[in-house]
């Protein structure tokens, strides 16, 4: 019984020194991953929704509060990563991985200032990534570049026991899982905000088009031929506007071209798109017109200025409102 008392003694004695080592190996580099992820992911988040945000809303409010959140997420970053873990050697992250940023001389925390510096840094290991995240952490105390500069390490100050590691991995998902997944919504929202963005950007082209060619074949006609134009003019039209055209083309325009000999002439001097939605569109039509009867056959000049609403039917723009503004 002495003699294993002893040999136990002498085990748990030769294991200290093992541990001692592996914490002045610095922490592994998965669980300095997970921290990583989870002193990012709140800010991350914050910042990629107030993105969402300000591109999607309008207005001096919306704007007001997305900076507003930006700026939160930077006081988040400062508290965490500088002001916490200068004081303590711990983030957010850190803790729930039971690891500690700690002086390599003296093993206490490193300080507000050298842990500025240490984030100041840190972008460096991102642009030296295989250099400065890879290799150094599988040599020595596993320090990288930013670690190098402020002089600091991350230490494994917590029992990765099964017990604990269960209970950290759990602590790390409950943290990340639901951050992640608000930010993949963020994400998938930012994305179809943009295509439909996209897809409306792509319409200006086409409602200022057809705006243009629909108010010319709107204006123009001549008496022998204009029950045909007129006719062809209805087939760009829609709604009430359609059957208003069509009742004045029928009992007014047609008989008082042929009446009087009216020859009207259209051409679009610009135009400019007011509004434009997925299936909505107003646009400003400029018009120089023509006109000659048969008791004055000398050309009259005008000008107008056109209000054009346009309606998707279909996946095809036509006219359904036409309001002359002057």
């Amino acid at each position: 019984m002495t003699t294993l008392n002893i040999d136990t003694q002498v085990k748990e004695e030769s294991a200290e020194p093992e541990r001692d080592s592996a914490r002045e190996q610095g922490a592994s580099l998965v669980r300095r991953a997970r921290a990583l992820a989870i002193d990012m992911c709140p800010p991350v988040t914050a910042a990629a929704s107030a993105g969402v945000l300000s591109h999607i809303l309008a207005g001096q409010v919306w704007a007001v509060l997305c900076w507003g959140i930006v700026a939160l997420s930077g006081l988040f970053i400062v508290a965490n990563s500088i002001i916490y873990q200068g004081r303590t050697g711990r983030t957010a992250g850190k803790y729930l991985e039971g690891l500690r940023t700690v002086s390599t001389t003296t093993g206490a925390p490193i300080g507000v200032l050298r842990a500025l510096i240490r984030l100041g840094c840190l972008p460096a290991d991102g642009i030296l990534f295989l250099i400065g995240r890879f290799w150094p952490l599988h040599r020595g105390q596993r320090r990288t570049f930013a670690d190098n500069i402020a002089g600091s390490v991350v230490r494994t100050y917590d029992t990765e026991g099964p017990t604990d590691g269960r209970r950290r991995l759990g602590m790390t998902a409950a943290a990340v899982i639901p951050l992640g997944a608000v930010l993949l919504l963020v994400l998938v929202q930012f994305f179809s905000q943009r295509a439909a963005d996209q897809e409306i950007t792509a319409a200006h082209g086409s409602v200022t088009q057809v705006a243009s060619d629909g108010a010319v074949a709107l204006l123009s006609y001549k008496p022998d031929t204009v029950d045909q134009e007129l006719d062809a003019a209805r087939g760009v039209l829609t709604g009430d506007f359609l059957e208003t055209y069509t009742k004045l083309a029928k009992d007014v325009v047609a008989p008082t071209a042929k009446d009087k000999q009216v020859t009207m002439q259209a051409s679009a001097a610009g135009s400019a798109v007011e509004s434009v939605s997925a299936d909505q569109a107003s646009v400003l039509v400029y018009i120089n017109q023509s006109t000659t009867t048969a008791n004055s056959p000398e050309t009259t000049q005008s000008q107008n200025a056109i209000r054009v609403g346009l309606t998707r039917v279909d996946d095809t723009w036509l006219i359904s409102k036409f309001e002359p503004l002057f």
